[in-house]
């Protein structure tokens, strides 16, 4: 007989887990009967389970659960990623169905690996041991891998899931070879007992520094961070657009929710050892990414260079090693959530369209096309670029305040002129879109409800959520470990 009472079985914890796993087995069941002309009931049944799921995120909040040997924590941390995760991913399945009969990729396995992909991003959140980490990222890259390829018949869709695919593996070995290094230097796979062994062991570990540096190589692969960022722009470009807007936004959040149990909760007295490594990482990613995305023609490679610059200013708010600056990353995120996803889903309601909205000439004279989708994108490229009183600008506000506290100059003054930077590309795209176009502009039909209700609650969120106190007082509340 077995004795798992040592194990602490917690079904509560894992909860919000377990309905979206639920609801992956229904959604491949439902393939097998459901015409093909009714697969839209596929995205109904999934949006039900994860907005079940979400429901079941909220108890966790304030908690401070932990689970199955110490592998899982059911706390505020977890709550407020659950929540930011399963909302991203409800947003996209709702813009899905439109899209995907318009680039005839209609299939029922489509919602499943976007479940199976968010389930993974939960895991990680929740995950407290270094084995969870890695089911959590293989679960997810695994789903995402497929996804990008997912337009079988596209040369730029195979490529894309091909270069995810052997990048990412090569990833996963440095990030499996610095858990085993981690491992060796101090014989626990939980954070827990990790964390123990660094407040119990005040010296140098060479090993133990080695396995946290290839542990970071992975995480910041995932995170699309420089110099591990090659993947991004050519993966993004290649896969179908409504998969880069689901992955652009919640794989990073996923990421940085390791980042932030890892670092900053796990290893805080080794700030000093880490600092420099993750310090290099933000700096190059807002010198690389704001820099190269001046040169870019290509609105999806665009907005793929930008999203590796704000990896970079998420990484600000973790080089303090405090719960404030970890605060601050966790807003940004949010921040970077809706913006990012509401112009990314711009794009994807044009492509819905048929109308191959990736290149920037396109954008001419969008305003006089399509006022509503113009708009919005300007609220958006705005926010990307910092500029009040979107909350772009708090956002930055917030991890800045955080580095100035800290007294970390470098990394501000990089920031700060990083930003001045973007605002070249970012502003590009709305003059762009308000230039005369050459004739009359051509009159297109409308975007469908769910496009309309998804994109106008992106821009909303983008316009209040700056100015409610309350969402970075969950941030902060997010971070009491």
């Amino acid at each position: 007989m077995i004795d798992l009472s040592a194990v602490h079985i917690d079904y509560q914890t894992v909860l919000p887990e377990l309905v979206v796993t639920g609801t992956i087995v229904v959604v491949l069941l439902l393939d097998l009967v459901v015409p093909p002309d009714r697969r839209r009931w596929l995205a109904v049944v999934s949006v039900v389970g994860l907005a079940i799921a979400l429901i079941a995120s909220i108890p966790l909040w304030g908690q401070h659960r932990s689970a199955f040997a110490d592998t899982m924590a059911g706390d505020s941390f977890a709550a407020f990623f659950n929540v930011l995760l399963l909302a991203v991913t409800i947003l996209t399945v709702l813009i899905s169905p439109r899209y995907l009969r318009c680039v005839h990729l209609d299939f029922g396995e489509y919602y499943a690996l976007v479940l199976s992909a968010a389930a993974g991003m939960m895991l990680l959140a929740a995950a407290t041991s270094l084995m969870t980490i890695f089911l959590g990222i293989e679960l997810l890259s695994l789903a995402l891998y497929v996804l990008c390829s997912f337009s079988r018949l596209q040369e730029h869709s195979q490529e894309s899931g091909l270069k995810y695919l052997l990048l990412g593996g090569f990833a996963t070995g440095f990030l499996l070879y610095g858990m085993a290094l981690i491992y060796g230097a101090t014989g626990s796979t939980t954070l827990l007992g990790i964390r123990a062994f660094v407040t119990s062991s005040p010296g140098t570990n060479v090993l133990l520094l080695l396995g946290i540096g290839f542990l970071s190589v992975g995480l910041a692969f995932k995170a699309s961070a420089a110099p591990f960022h090659m993947w991004t722009p050519d993966v993004y470009e290649g896969a179908p657009t409504i998969v880069t807007t689901f992955m652009s936004v919640a794989t990073k959040a996923a990421a940085f929710a390791a980042v932030g149990r890892i670092f900053v909760a796990t290893l805080p007295s080794l700030e000093a050892q880490w600092y420099v490594p993750l310090a290099l990482i933000a700096v190059l990613s807002m010198s690389i990414g704001n820099v190269v995305a001046i040169t870019q023609s290509n609105l999806k490679r665009l907005l793929a260079y930008s999203g590796i610059a704000h990896a970079g200013f998420i990484f600000l708010g973790i080089l303090p090693g405090t719960t404030d600056g970890l605060a601050a990353s966790l807003f940004y995120i949010a921040a970077y959530a809706a913006m990012n996803f509401g112009a990314f889903a711009v794009v994807t309601a044009l492509d819905a369209k048929g109308e191959h909205a990736d290149e920037l000439t396109y954008w001419t004279g969008l305003f006089y096309r399509r006022p509503f989708l113009a708009t919005t994108m300007t609220i958006f490229m705005l926010s990307l670029a910092g500029i009040p009183p979107t909350v772009g600008f708090f956002a930055k506000l917030f991890v800045f305040q955080a580095l100035v506290t800290a007294h970390l100059w470098i990394p501000l003054i990089v920031g700060i002129l990083t930003t001045v930077i973007s605002l070249y590309y970012y502003l590009r795209v709305i003059v762009v879109m308000v230039t005369v176009p050459e004739g009359a502009p051509v009159e297109r039909e409308g975007v469908g409800l769910p496009m309309t209700v998804v994109v106008g609650l992106s821009a909303l969120g983008t316009t209040v959520m700056g100015l409610v106190p309350q969402v970075f007082g969950w941030a902060l509340q997010a971070t009491r470990f």
